[in-house]
């Protein structure tokens, strides 16, 4: 039903107003079920006019983050199966449970809320209701295990080719950060299901600061949100359907073509290359000038005379 209500609120964005018999017309169904979901659709919020004896017109766009505005506006195949919420403590444990029962691959996760998110090294996500994408997204790549941390690479890069589209200049810092002039706009967590040797699942969970206007004291030096940065709001639905629509797309050219293209992808978008870096691990500190990565996505370090392969470490940027 709610897919349906999804592809009613689609033909109403173009903001023209739509008999109920067209709309009918449109999605093979009845113009009373067409009444219904109008119903539907104005008692969740939006804001949609009837007018006597022409049809319905949506007046405004608003910033819902739901599974129905999100059906309005998802593309390929990423997102055709959706579980929304409202809050969720993380969309990773029910991604979780959702590919233990089997769900297919592109199944999504979304929610206005985590109450308890988290990114590398276990730290806690700030992710403040009803301003911020919370998701997680079930993939089934038929890889071996050591490829796994690739996808994680492959990620980044499709969602920073994503953002750079649309004129936002983020950047990529390794191994799973989102950079806007400097200061974190997402995140990447990627979790595998296995049976023996090989991946049964990925679950691929990730968080963008989008519309967010009050970061934190103890964060503002290391977090920013897009509309801090760009000034503009966001409409986090349509945002979502553009980052899974280039995460399918780098996704199938890992799987087809290997790690090569998505390498370079990746590269295009670096931050840090050529600059001398500090890297912590362990306790531990090394710095060097960073080099890239190698196509086994490990951080390349040059250190004197040598180029030393990094494959578990944070990029010290902020001093905390």
């Amino acid at each position: 039903m709610a897919s349906t209500r999804g592809k009613v609120l689609s033909l109403l964005q173009d903001g023209a107003v739509w008999s109920g018999q067209e709309l009918a017309r449109q999605l093979n169904i009845s113009r009373t079920a067409i009444w219904k979901h109008i119903e539907t659709l104005k008692q969740d919020g939006y804001a949609i006019e009837t007018i006597p004896r022409k049809g319905y017109q949506l007046l405004e766009q608003n910033d819902r983050f739901d599974e129905t505005a999100f059906v309005s506006v998802r593309r390929g195949r990423f997102g055709q199966h959706v579980h929304a919420y409202d809050q969720v403590d993380t969309t990773q444990r029910i991604a979780h449970e959702l590919a233990q029962r089997g769900a297919a691959e592109g199944t999504i996760v979304i929610s206005e809320e985590q109450t308890a998110g988290r990114g590398q090294l276990g730290r806690q996500w700030y992710n403040p209701s009803r301003v911020n994408i919370a998701a997680s997204v079930i993939l089934r790549p038929d890889l071996p295990i050591r490829d796994a941390s690739k996808l994680t690479l492959m990620a980044a890069s499709a969602f920073a080719r994503s953002l750079n589209r649309e004129g936002i200049a983020a950047t990529i810092k390794w191994p799973n950060d989102l950079l806007l002039n400097g200061k974190k706009i997402g995140g990447i967590l990627t979790e595998m299901q296995t049976e023996g040797d090989r991946i049964q699942a990925v679950i691929l969970g990730f968080g963008f600061n989008v519309n967010g206007e009050t970061i934190p004291e103890e964060l503002l030096h290391r977090a920013t949100s897009l509309k801090r940065e760009t000034g503009i709001v966001h409409r986090r639905s349509e945002l979502l359907a553009r980052l899974l629509e280039d995460l399918e797309k780098e996704y199938d050219l890992f799987l087809e073509a290997g790690f090569s293209p998505v390498r370079e992808h990746w590269l295009h978008n670096a931050a840090f290359i050529d600059e001398m870096i500090t890297l912590t691990t362990g306790g531990r500190t090394k710095t060097g000038v960073m080099r890239g990565i190698s196509f086994e996505g490990a951080l390349l370090l040059e250190t004197g005379a040598e180029i030393e392969p990094i494959y578990s470490a944070e990029i010290a940027v902020w001093n905390d």
